[in-house]
């Protein structure tokens, strides 16, 4: 992960398998055309006995990322990391 290649992310999901996981969990809680902030995927009520819940940010945003290249949501920032937001669009 840096370029002393010191740290290293280790996934037990490819990004694309989590960034499925992440539209089911949008398609099954109805979150469809909603705004969720980063942290609420993370740590909120709606992922709590999900695979989502506790996930690690890096890994998360990279999901995210990757759904936004296909045009399923839109991430926008607010005036720290921890604002940062999600728009769905699936």
């Amino acid at each position: 992960m840096d370029k002393g290649h010191r740290k290293c992310l280790v996934l037990w999901h490819r990004i694309q398998d989590w960034a499925d996981l992440i539209v089911n969990f949008v398609k099954e809680n109805g979150l469809e055309d909603s705004v969720m902030t980063v942290e609420e995927i993370r740590s909120g009520v709606e992922s709590r006995g999900t695979e989502l819940h506790g996930i690690d940010r890096t890994v998360l945003m990279r999901a995210l990322k990757q759904l936004e290249h296909k045009g399923k949501l839109a991430i926008f920032k607010g005036t720290s990391a921890d604002d940062e937001g999600v728009k769905f669009s699936l």
